[in-house]
């Protein structure tokens, strides 16, 4: 199926040029896989299974906080899969629909955002989540190697920093920075002039000319 995919840009793909390509009879191939669909799902998950190899470790449990390490981990991973993971996504584009794996996932991270995104981001869940995945995908880590001409490392960097924005945003606590103490008394020293109200600059002025 890599092969074949590849040819065809995932466009035009048959489940007879699988057949071919595998030596075997069309109605081999559907015995195994009653529907095209049924073939292309399971493609997916083989992927799946391959990437899960490669990195060593089983899915990771998804959280929003750790969605940021989970997108440099992935990009990592797909690098070692390249081929495998580049057919996968042209296949999606061919056949203009999400596999079933990328629907489970996004349900998922939908779930996680709608119990915590504040009230106070202008979209939905689903909006959100669709900004998130752009970048928590192998559809991301194809767009910004492949189009955008990044290395594995600056598309995982960049996937990274997009990801902990945009969950920053959603959720309305952004990540602190820590302040040096000349900044935490330039502070100190702004709320201190807040309470003691307006400076007339003007007569501070005067008083320094007498």
């Amino acid at each position: 199926m890599v092969d074949v995919i590849m040819e065809a840009d995932g466009i035009g793909f048959s489940v007879q040029a699988v057949a071919d390509r595998a030596g075997v009879t069309h109605r081999t191939i559907y015995n195994h896989f009653p529907t095209r669909e049924a073939l292309c799902d399971a493609f997916s998950d083989y992927v799946d299974e391959l990437l899960e190899a490669s990195s060593g470790t089983s899915e990771p449990t998804w959280s929003l906080a750790s969605l940021p390490q989970l997108v440099q981990g992935l990009y990592r991973t797909l690098a070692l899969r390249d081929r495998h993971a580049r057919a996968y996504v042209m296949l999606t584009i061919g056949n203009r629909r999400p596999m079933t794996a990328w629907r489970k996932r996004s349900l998922m991270a939908e779930k996680l955002i709608a119990r915590e995104q504040s009230a106070r981001t202008p979209l939905t869940p689903r909006q959100v989540t669709a900004a998130i995945r752009m970048f928590v995908s192998t559809m991301g880590w194809h767009l910004l190697t492949e189009q955008c001409g990044l290395s594995t490392e600056e598309a995982a960097t960049t996937s990274a920093w997009a990801t902990r924005t945009l969950v920053d945003a959603a959720i309305a606590t952004p990540t602190a920075t820590p302040s040096s103490p000349r900044s935490r008394a330039s502070a100190k020293g702004t709320r201190r002039r807040r309470k003691q109200g307006p400076v007339n600059v003007q007569s501070s002025h005067t008083r320094r000319r007498h």
